[in-house]
């Protein structure tokens, strides 16, 4: 790439060198010019406030606040300044943007005289500290109780909870909860006979632990509101229908609270070692442990992080980014009702395709099928409503440095007509194609076909090869493009709950105010052979923090889940315990 172009690539991210990096005044100016910022008002630079909050300079004579921001000042001789954002009451610091070092609430420059004098009559983009405020902890009322969402599964979990604070179960009570197949597969008395350990077990009983809060499953542990007494975990799933009638119920009695997925052998063990425990499990493996500070992520541990991998369904990051984008510049109401199309219906991996079509759901259901479920079919009707450009400028917006692996960035019918339609010819060329002939065959070849209704082929090695790809660097960077909308908006809130619909991991929504997680997988007969795991961990006192684990094997050979999820959850214990 020509220098002037790889300048002007990022400047358009903007102005944000690494500590210790010395500064580039080219880049600057690209920047400068991108913006059509040029004046001839001498060389000024400035700060400016995103929330509220105020900014305090080392030198005592740049100092901004809330009524005077955006402020510009003219810079002679060697610029060195140190900003300190001060938060106002009630809010928080989140990060310093076109900030030159930053390191936590300040914001540093030191530019030679020689440079700035290089750049007279240019007014320079200023450094801008943003604020937000708390963080509000997703399914909790101002008590901390779980406070579960209004969706068909969390309605049917409440239910529950509800049913054995009181007297027995009827038999009606039971054909008005669970649907008939399931009551003729398990029996009433079974079911009943769960129902009352439950009862029996359990005095004053609440959900001390929400795992899974989707509009079809949930899963938590009930327990009483009070004390440290084992309790039982359950597991439900239902129809996305007005009865939601519950199709399937498991209960583990005696489940201890505080529990773990941390399996034996990873206890105790050291970031470096679970590391190498996790490089065991697959031929290509990648693990990422970082907090973000300041939009960037600085690594705690990192297991080749920048190397691109299959992401399986993390690629529904970015879909979900879009749509927040889309509805941030009120393009898409977040209160939009998605009509069930044929046309977006996605023959594996769904939960609602057996919903009458037509039917209309909150776009806020559909995005929490999406995260939380991994449903494609919800996938696809977002994707379909946010449009493949977007989604594009989503990856650009979120500093994707692998964007020539996602682009055209398909839907999930379309990635898996590569895998069941095209000939092994056609597959294989796409694959191996450039973008401008891979989008030459989606919208002459794939587009035409509409949703995948036959399973002709098996195009493992081309489903490999073109699918979503992505390092753990790119999804960390993900993750810190969700945080920076703002937290108190309507958009904010239906992405939060998307994302945070599914901890996977006991007890952690207990210990961190934010818990969002995405994973992903591609299988075959055997079991997955890409699998994937990210997840956000964050609190007001604590900070944000990624766990990111990519698996894959090309040979097609199974990946152990479980003991991917061990490594994981003594990630995040080592993380807490920071």
């Amino acid at each position: 790439m020509p220098a002037s172009q790889l300048m002007l690539s990022k400047a358009k991210a903007g102005f944000a060198l690494r500590p210790g990096r010395k500064p580039s005044f080219q880049l600057l100016l690209v920047t400068t010019l991108a913006a059509g910022l040029l004046t001839t008002a001498g060389c000024k630079h400035g700060v400016a406030i995103s929330g509220q909050g105020s900014i305090s300079s080392a030198s005592g004579i740049r100092d901004c606040n809330r009524q005077t921001a955006p402020c510009r000042y003219e810079v002679e001789g060697r610029y060195q300044e140190t900003f300190t954002a001060d938060a106002a009451a009630g809010w928080l610091h989140d990060a310093w943007e076109s900030c030159q070092t930053p390191e936590g609430n300040q914001c540093s420059f030191d530019i030679p005289a020689e440079t700035v004098q290089q750049f007279k009559d240019a007014e320079i983009p200023s450094a801008v500290a943003r604020f937000r405020r708390p963080i509000r902890p997703l399914f909790r009322n101002n008590s901390g109780a779980y406070l579960l969402p209004d969706n068909p599964a969390a309605r049917q979990l409440a239910w529950l909870v509800e049913e054995v604070s009181g007297g027995s179960t009827t038999s009606t009570e039971l054909r008005q909860h669970f649907h008939p197949d399931l009551l003729a597969r398990l029996g009433e008395s079974s079911i009943r006979d769960d129902i009352n350990s439950i009862r029996n077990g359990t005095d004053n009983p609440a959900v001390r632990d929400l795992v899974t809060a989707t509009p079809v499953f949930a899963r938590g542990l009930i327990a009483p509101a009070s004390g440290n007494a084992v309790g039982s975990f359950v597991s439900l799933a239902t129809e996305y229908s007005d009865d939601a009638l519950i199709t399937s119920f498991s209960v583990q009695h005696n489940f201890p609270q505080g529990g773990s997925n941390t399996a034996e052998p990873e206890k105790g063990l050291r970031l470096n070692e679970l590391g190498a425990r996790f490089a065991a499990l697959a031929s290509d493996t990648s693990m990422l442990v970082a907090r973000i500070d300041n939009d960037q992520c600085k690594a705690i541990y990192n297991l080749r992080g920048d190397r691109p991998q299959p992401t399986g369904s993390i690629f529904k990051i970015w879909v979900l980014g879009a749509l927040t984008e889309e509805m941030r510049v009120k393009r898409i109401s977040p209160n939009t009702m998605v009509p069930l199309d044929a046309d977006e219906i996605v023959p594996a991996g769904s939960s609602i395709n057996d919903v009458a079509l037509g039917t209309q759901f909150p776009l806020r259901d559909m995005a929490s099928l999406m995260m939380g479920v991994s449903d494609n079919t919800a996938t696809d009707h977002i994707h379909e409503l946010v449009g493949r450009k977007r989604v594009e400028d989503t990856l650009k917006a979120f500093r994707h440095r692998n964007r020539q692996l996602m682009t055209p960035f398909l839907s999930t019918n379309e990635q898996f007509h590569i895998f069941w339609s095209l000939s092994p010819n056609e597959a294989t060329a796409y694959a191996q194609g450039t973008e401008e002939q891979q989008r030459d065959i989606l919208t002459n070849t794939i587009e035409p076909l509409g949703p995948v209704m036959s399973f002709p082929q098996a195009n493992q090695d081309a489903l490999f090869d073109s699918s979503w790809a992505a390092s753990a660097d790119d999804v960390c960077r993900a993750y810190a493009g969700l945080r920076k909308f703002n937290n108190r908006s309507e958009h904010f809130e239906l992405m939060d709950q998307a994302m945070g619909s599914e901890a996977v991991l006991l007890w952690v929504r207990n210990r961190w105010d934010r818990v969002w997680q995405k994973g992903g997988s591609l299988a075959n007969a055997d079991g997955n052979y890409v699998f994937t795991l990210s997840w956000l961990f964050e609190s007001d006192e604590r900070g944000a923090y990624v766990v990111i684990m990519m698996a894959n094997n090309r040979d097609g050979s199974p990946i152990d889940a479980a003991r991917a999820f061990s490594i994981a959850s003594r990630a995040e214990e080592i993380l807490f315990a920071r």
